[in-house]
């Protein structure tokens, strides 16, 4: 295990889960699932492995969350769904007299979502992990952030290299959590406070408790 900084170069826009930032660990463990097969599950969750060290805990990886400089702009772009109107005309049968566009499955709708370019097009992470497993998985990932599948969050390349650690790294600095951890870690100071859950999948929240959260 080596202390690494981890960083993606974007191509343009990214947008931001409005829930926090991206968290390396979880998203190792998105590529390990999709390889081996699983599908997620309301009922029960899978443990998978993931080449990021375990706290002494044993609870959460030792990896921050994304870091990234300012936004230098900000876009309003917008999630459009239009209603099948004409082509129920055309496929619809002639008893059908009526096609409600308001509510259901033919609701349309138009969704304001911000993309934002941030300085110098880049995301971090630190991490104390297996350099060669991580950047092979980090190599399947092509786009981060939300709405993916509409070309956001493009990754132009990952740089994964050994960096110098500091006290507290990766996931404390100047007192300040870079990830999710505990209320009670030892030395924060003054963290903020939030109902979250501790790691992955961070999706499951019935596993929510009280946690120190990056700013």
């Amino acid at each position: 295990m080596t202390p690494l900084r981890i960083t993606a170069h974007l191509r343009g826009a990214i947008t931001l889960p409005p829930e926090g930032g991206l968290a390396l660990d979880g998203l190792c463990a998105s590529i390990v699932a999709q390889q081996i097969g699983l599908i997620a599950e309301i009922t029960e969750t899978v443990r998978v492995d993931v080449p990021i060290a375990l706290s002494d805990c044993g609870r959460y990886h030792l990896a921050s969350f994304a870091i990234a400089g300012d936004v230098e702009m900000v876009e309003r772009r917008w999630v459009n769904r239009r209603p099948i109107a004409a082509e129920a005309q055309a496929l619809g049968e002639s008893r059908i007299k009526r096609l409600n566009i308001t509510a259901g499955v033919n609701k349309g709708y138009r969704i304001p979502q911000a993309a934002a370019f941030v300085e110098h097009d880049t995301l971090t992470w630190f991490a104390i992990a297996e350099e060669e497993e991580l950047r092979r998985l980090l190599g399947c990932v092509t786009h981060l952030g939300k709405k993916r599948s509409v070309g956001r969050g493009a990754v132009r390349e990952w740089t994964i290299e050994p960096c110098e650690p500091w006290d507290g790294f990766p996931i404390v600095r100047d007192g300040k959590p870079l990830r999710v951890l505990p209320a009670d870690h030892p030395g924060l100071v003054d963290p903020l406070l939030r109902h979250v859950t501790l790691t992955y999948p961070y999706w499951e929240y019935r596993r929510a408790e009280l946690c120190a959260v990056p700013g």
